[in-house]
């Protein structure tokens, strides 16, 4: 994904998209049509409980997050499964690619996967001459166009049909109608013959579950299912966030992850999947399955007494729902890859202090986020955090340096107090209170 440079760039690209009228408008609608929906979906619920019971689960797991890999480990490889470690993305990357030249693969599936945009899986397999089609709608849509995700749950969500069937009638060579039942037929005839014609199929997982070395996806589109079956090679990049002890804690978050994600009771499909299923195409009729453990300083976080608790997030993107800073500008200016208030963090740590510099800074504070997290996690106080450490490492802005002097000598403070009581008079008039301070305070 492009980044801006500096400070100055960045907030003209913000300005951009605020002037951009549609995009706008599709934030708003979905933000009023979100909330609506949330709310059914969690109708006599506990939530409170639910999303306290989420965080304990969750803590435990990341407290135990090497014995849960190793009990993975000897579960999924009793099926029959190759299971790997990747401390960086680029050996992640590395370790598919090997896994694909390996097997002689030309052309490769994917379902969706926030972990494989993490590492920018497709740009590495392309680039070693692999063909790589996604097969989500939105992914499909998104990776025709040469751009990043807006949104973890739907990627394709700041684009209208008009501008989708205009990409269709590019890519097929024939006018398509804008109707979306007909836009969703044109993706089923052009993906249906790649799931046939592919020799791997990559997924994400949104659970591993360590006592019987199982994977779980939650997807609505049933693309999963045919990438993770037809294939001769099944590879599943997984980040170690996603290893919990048993089927109750991931059917516990499911409760969970597709109210707050897309206000729907349970997704369309739930699938779990135990060792590699009988594929004709295969050697001995039997599937090749690897599943890819990707760390990416996911260890290092889950040791961090402050930012362990990010560990906790299922990837359902309500913090970007919510937001009033996404609502006016999209994902594109909100996120580096992961968007929404868990992405100003998790970019730091997972991107590195310069893609996070600029994003960490839109934070207003509200709180909305941290309302309709599932797995409770202080999102506003975590952001403070990041910007507080990126401050400390990069230098801190003049204007906060000069702010902080002046905070920490109480003769000096009460001294501007009462130059600023006779300096405002010319802004106030006869009034004594100066109704907004300057920006810089």
């Amino acid at each position: 994904m492009q980044e801006a440079k500096n400070l100055k760039a960045y907030k003209k690209e913000v300005d951009d998209a605020l002037q951009n009228e549609f995009l706008r408008t599709a934030m708003d609608n979905f933000a009023v049509a979100y909330r609506t929906g949330r709310v059914n979906a969690f109708a006599g619920m506990d939530v409170e409980k639910l999303v306290s019971d989420i965080a304990d689960a969750k803590d435990y797991a990341i407290a135990h997050m090497d014995e849960l890999f190793e009990e993975f480990k000897t579960n999924a490889e009793k099926t029959g499964v190759h299971v790997h470690l990747a401390r960086t993305a680029q050996e992640a990357n590395e370790i598919i690619a090997r896994i694909a030249d390996e097997n002689n693969v030309a052309k490769i599936v994917k379902s969706k996967s926030m972990t494989a945009e993490e590492t920018l899986l497709n740009h590495h397999l392309e680039a070693d001459g692999y063909d790589v089609i996604e097969t989500d709608l939105g992914e499909w849509i998104i990776q025709l166009r040469g751009e990043g995700p807006s949104h973890m749950v739907m990627p394709a969500i700041h684009l209208s049909r008009y501008q989708v069937a205009d990409l269709f009638t590019d890519f097929t060579g024939q006018k398509q109608d804008s109707e979306i039942e007909r836009l969703v037929k044109v993706a089923r005839r052009e993906l249906r013959q790649q799931y046939v014609e592919a020799d791997m199929g990559i997924s994400g997982a949104n659970f591993a579950l360590a006592d019987t070395g199982s994977i779980g996806l939650a997807t609505n589109e049933g693309n999963a299912r045919l990438v993770t079956t037809l294939p001769r090679v099944h590879v599943a990049l997984v980040g170690l966030d996603k290893l919990i002890p048993s089927l109750h804690d991931a059917l516990l978050v499911n409760r969970a992850l597709p109210r707050n994600a897309t206000g729907q009771g349970i997704t369309s499909y739930v699938t779990w999947i135990t060792g590699p299923n009988a594929c004709a195409s295969a050697l001995e009729n039997k599937k090749e399955m690897h599943i890819v453990f990707l760390d990416n300083g996911r260890r290092d976080l889950a040791k961090d007494p402050i930012f362990s608790q990010v560990l906790r997030c299922v990837r359902c993107g309500a913090c970007a729902n919510v937001c009033p800073v996404y609502r006016m500008v999209g994902g594109h200016k909100y996120g580096h890859i992961y968007i929404g208030a868990i992405g100003l963090i998790i970019t730091y740590f997972f991107h590195g202090r310069d893609k996070a510099k600029n994003l960490v800074q839109n934070c207003i504070n509200c709180g909305a986020c941290k309302a309709v997290c599932a797995a409770g996690i202080d999102l506003p106080r975590l952001i403070k955090e990041v910007l507080a450490r990126i401050q400390d490492e990069a230098g801190h802005p003049l204007t906060s340096l000069l702010l902080g002097k002046v905070l920490r000598s109480r003769k000096l403070f009460h001294t501007l107090l009462r130059s600023a009581r006779i300096a405002q008079k010319p802004v106030t008039d006869d009034s004594q209170y100066l109704r907004h301070l300057p920006f810089f305070f």
